[in-house]
């Protein structure tokens, strides 16, 4: 007997292997060739018993799909006139297959046992990390997120600006563009409008119900899609012919938080979080389940107050007796509580639930139905500063479900098929917290605007999605050929109710003038049906996806596999946005496109088993890469902003007004806030009424996609150091570009970038410009229960619109610009130029056969870009159009105090501007603009640890106590780990009061490190504790 290759997984340490639904496979499969044609081969689940057979092709290839995740698995070959082989401890992996060669000897011996290698390869093309439930039980969290593991790959970046609304960048892209399912079901955000892309503010799924997790930058399969950034799949656990459980129980509070730089104990709060597991067997052999249940509590701290409050973030001067004097201006003379600025925190509660059945039907087909709901209450403040009184706060209260059921079958030994049916349902009502319907009023005081009443967005919002999703995909061996096809088709309907300012936005100068009714600006908006016909303004629309992909993976000899195939997808709305025939008129195009447009991807990769062109040193190499068009996901409030904004009877009336010429605002009762709605209309600035100003899509509008590549080596050494070194490159084919088209110029300044005006017709379309590219070096190396990994990145993205924003209106208006739509490509504001990484995990056994486990992470990064703006007056920016949102204007740098392009308003300011210039990176565009993002953030240095000790109780029955400590730098000296970032990537640091008649930028000061803030309202900046204890069964 020779056994050539045990090519399958047992993964011990964390491994890295270098919208509309897709379809994501949660399966395996295997491939093998035994040298005797006709050999009969029985692969069996061990946990479940399942089993599948099939027969060696005249050549001795044979092959397995549909294979369920994990193991172990026992594969047994037989042939008349051999010796019968059976092969254990096999692993599987999500979307990998693994490769087994058998020799059978010709001898009448029992059958030889053996036991299969762990960490031996796969047969793996593209680029990505995977961790099964060892490799994540190695990463350090306390929070048990997604993106604590999304992170462990060097190509991903995390944002650090929350700890908690985790925003998971890959090769640099915006995280709307990842694609995240669950048991193969899309779980991203269904509508578009958070930030982390996924459905929930937190974690989308509980840590204890997750069996493996895989995050692919190049998947190549064709029936991979829906992503221009990273496929993020999750599989659940599944039950078995053992009964199995846990239990699992956290608690923090601030004693568990370090204190700040300052010296500043964490705010006040609670957390919980309860777990619960149980899997099994209800028919032994044939039916099993798993069901989980997660519970997180806690009561948010207290972070905004006054500036001569104990709060962490302090307001510039704001005092406590202004706070109380605009609180009680605003009962006793408008009749509403505002709440409070001190002191304000609020209960936040997440739940969730799953079901897992997986049946055996018999030796030819097996089902699985996954059915999961999600429950959350999530507070927040949409205004920025600290200066914002309780009621303002609003709460995001998203419930999802999520079921499925497939149906695998073995048709013949050769043909082997999936049927499936999913259905995502999402319903999200937002609204503030305190009462909803008041103005929200913004009130001037010294450096501060103070926020009371409700949030202006929050007035009318609400979003429903509902989703079915019918996938078939087949699996044919021809011998040396194994062939795919699927087809998909998925139907999604959309209802989004979305007034901006229903409630209305007030402004005022003073606290004196908030006393007086006396404001400075008005907006509010009403549908044109009437103020209680609120629905009549919600967008309502359909949205068919249908998808055909053919794949051939070509296995060309023992050392070569060919992969090649298509994805064809189509993407329509059935229904038509309703015609503006003012648009019309004005721009000579409708904005009633629908979304109609289809993609064709080709993809190939390959896989080439390099060891013979190394010397012995090497025990096995790979070649492997591949090109490939994806197609992207599209965020569902794209689609939504044109059937909202058509500008017609079934849109709002927008009113504004920069003065008070109606007089001062009267008193208003709690009962009807809505005072504003009462007056006559012709008081206000009429900014459009029926067929006003509007939103539209090009007719020619694509979908994001790219064109997609990699090419790695994968070196095993003699010595067992395992190597790779990769390069990877991304090839915007689409990205999104935001225009409106009736954008005119009106002049130019000094420095030659036009003036502007804006009409509010923003039209979706395309730009080709953008790209990605990156650099990796992963090492990893094992001795003496010892696992080291160590990671380097270089990364260099570069986009046109970074899409902060769900609405057009601001996507388009919070864009860095310098001419107006004459815009370039710039570096990603998500990416990290540089990532360094360094694992550590060390397992030994000092009391008893208890196992203790030791995990060390760390990770130093540099920081992400951002731009260097004016700091404008008022609403508009220097090029006098509203619609480019003020401070968003990239900066002239002077080139002394002569300039002629700008006017310095005295000699201490020019002396002081060009101090700061000649002092930073500025000085590099001395006599023209800094482009967009041409600086970064300060570095960011992390190391986590985390210790596991086992405590076994009898049989299968343990303790596991985990003490998770975050940011041991900084427990260590508390100037280390500290988070420095500019908010929003953007840094006013160029104060001017406008132009002067020959164009030239009055310059009145400067602003060293605007918008430069330490990171600290989850904890991020200090060290963080939690001991976690769980009873496993």
């Amino acid at each position: 007997m020779n056994i050539k290759k045990l090519l399958s997984l047992s993964v011990v340490t964390l491994i890295l292997s270098m919208s509309v639904s897709s379809d994501v496979d949660t399966t395996s499969s295997i491939r093998g060739s035994v040298n005797a044609s006709g050999a009969s081969v029985i692969a069996e689940h061990t946990p479940t018993g399942i089993t599948k057979v099939t027969t060696a092709s005249g050549s001795g290839n044979f092959s397995l799909s549909f294979l369920p995740i994990g193991g172990p698995y026992s594969i047994t070959v037989s042939a008349p006139g051999f010796q019968s082989e059976k092969l254990e401890g096999i692993f599987l992996v999500l979307n990998e297959t693994a490769i087994i060669e058998i020799e059978l000897s010709k001898s009448a011996a029992e059958e030889l046992v053996v036991t299969a290698a762990a960490g031996s390869n796969l047969l793996k093309t593209g680029t990505g990390t995977l961790l099964d439930r060892v490799a994540m039980d190695a990463v350090p969290t306390i929070n048990r997120s997604i993106g604590d593991f999304a992170k462990m790959d060097p190509r991903v970046n995390i944002n650090s600006a929350s700890s908690r609304n985790t925003e998971i960048s890959v090769m640099g892209a915006n995280s709307r563009f990842n694609d995240f399912s669950i048991d193969g079901v899309s779980f991203n955000d269904p509508f578009g409008l958070n930030a982390n892309g996924f459905g929930s503010m937190r974690n989308p799924i509980s840590l204890d119900f997750v069996q493996q997790i895989s995050i692919d930058i190049t998947p190549y399969d064709v029936s991979r899609g829906n992503t221009t950034g990273g496929s993020i799949a999750v599989v659940t656990k599944s039950g078995s012919n053992e009964f199995h459980g846990s239990l699992y129980y956290s608690e923090r509070d601030e004693s568990n938080i370090g204190e700040d730089l300052d010296g500043n104990d964490y705010p006040e709060f609670a957390e919980e979080v309860k777990t619960f597991t149980a899997s099994g067997p209800i028919i032994k052999d044939r039916l099993f389940f798993f069901v989980g249940y997660e519970e997180f509590e806690r009561s948010n701290p207290a972070l905004f107050g006054t500036v001569d409050s104990n709060a962490q973030n302090k307001a510039e001067t704001l005092t406590t007796a202004q706070a109380d004097q605009i609180k009680n201006i605003a009962m006793n003379t408008y009749g509403y509580d505002a709440g409070m600025i001190n002191g304000a925190s609020f209960p936040e509660t997440h739940e969730e639930y799953t079901v897992k059945l997986d049946a055996v039907i018999n030796d030819a087909n097996r089902a699985v139905f996954n059915y999961s709901k999600v429950e959350s209450y999530f507070p927040r403040k949409y205004n920025r500063g600290a200066t914002v009184f309780s009621n303002n706060y609003y709460a995001k209260p998203p419930v999802i479900e999520r079921s499925s059921i497939a149906l695998y079958s073995d048709i013949t030994d050769r043909l082997r098929t999936k049927l499936k049916f999913s259905r995502y349902e999402m319903d999200e009502n937002d609204a503030s917290i305190g009462d909803g319907l008041f103005p929200e009023a913004r009130i001037a005081v010294g450096g501060d605007d103070v926020y009371l009443g409700g949030d202006r967005y929050r007035g009318a919002n609400h979003i429903m999605v509902d989703e079915d999703f019918l996938v078939f995909k087949a699996d044919y061996d021809n011998d040396n050929n194994v062939m795919t096809f699927g087809i998909e088709r998925a139907e999604t309907s959309v209802y989004n109710l979305f007034i901006a300012r229903y409630n209305g936005e007030i402004h005022f100068d003073s606290i004196a003038d908030f006393e007086a009714g006396q404001w400075s600006y008005l907006r509010f908006h009403t549908p044109i049906a009437g103020n209680d016909q609120v629905g009549t303004a919600a967008a309502d629309f359909e949205i068919e996806k249908d998808t055909l992909y053919f794949q051939n993976k070509w296995y060309a000899n023992d050392a070569l596999t060919v992969t090649f195939g298509f994805r064809y997808d189509s993407i329509l709305t059935p229904t038509q946005p309703h015609l503006n025939p003012k648009f019309l008129e004005r721009n000579g195009i409708g904005n009633n496109q629908r979304f109609d447009f289809d993609l064709l991807q080709p993809r190939m990769a390959i896989n080439y088993d390099a060891t013979s062109l190394f010397g012995d040193r090497v025990v096995d190499a790979t070649i492997r890469g591949g090109r490939g068009l994806f197609l992207g996901r599209i965020p569902r409030v794209w689609y939504g902003n044109a059937y909202s904004r058509s500008g017609g009877k079934t849109d709002y009336n927008r009113f504004r007004s920069y003065s008070s010429t109606i007089g001062p605002m009267p008193a208003a009762s709690v009962a009807d806030p809505r005072f504003f709605w009462l007056g006559p209309t012709s008081n206000y600035q009429v900014r459009s009424a029926w067929y006003g100003d509007a939103q539209g899509t090009d007719p020619n509008f694509e979908a994001p996609s790219s064109w997609r590549s990699n090419i790695a080596l994968d070196i095993l050494t003699a010595n067992g150091y395992d190597v790779t070194i990769e390069y990877n490159r991304d090839e915007i084919s689409q990205a999104v570009f935001y225009k409106d088209l009736g954008l005119t110029q009106t002049g130019t300044l000094a420095d030659g970038r036009g003036t502007y005006r804006g009409a509010g017709d923003f039209w979706l379309s395309n730009t080709s410009l953008g790209e990605s590219e990156a650099i990796t070096v992963i090492m990893r190396k094992s001795w003496n229960d010892i696992n080291f990994m160590t990671a380097y990145t270089n990364m260099d993205t570069s986009d046109v619109y970074a899409l902060t924003s769900a609405q057009a209106e601001s996507a388009y208006g919070y864009m860095q610009r310098w001419d107006g739509e004459n815009v370039s490509s710039a570096s990603s504001s998500y990416m990290a130029e540089h990532k360094f990484m360094a694992t550590l995990d060390y397992t030994a056994q000092w009391f008893g056969n208890n196992d203790t486990r030791f995990s060390l992470v760390y990770i130093r990064k540099s920081g992400e870009p951002y731009s260097v703006t004016f700091d404008e007056p008022g609403y508009n920016s220097v090029t006098g159009n509203s619609r480019f949102y003020a401070d968003y204007s990239l900066p002239y740098i002077p080139t002394g105090a002569s300039d002629p392009n700008v006017s310095f308003t005295s000699s201490a300011v020019a002396d002081a501007v060009m101090a700061h210039v000649n002092a930073t990176g500025l000085s590099a565009y001395k006599g023209t603009y800094a482009p967009r993002n041409a600086f970064n953030s300060p570095w960011i240095s992390r190391l986590d640890l985390r210790v596991t000790q086992d405590i076994k109780v009898f049989d299968d029955h343990k303790f596991i106590v985990y003490l998770d400590l975050l940011n041991l730098l900084n427990m260590i000296d508390d100037e280390k780990g500290i988070v420095r970032e500019y908010s929003y990537n953007n840094s006013r640091q160029i104060i001017v009061n406008g132009v002067t008649d020959t164009g030239q930028f009055i310059i009145s000061g400067i602003d060293h490190d605007d918008s430069l803030y330490i990171q600290n309202n989850d904890g991020q900046s200090a060290w963080n504790i939690n001991l976690g204890f769980k009873y496993e069964f």
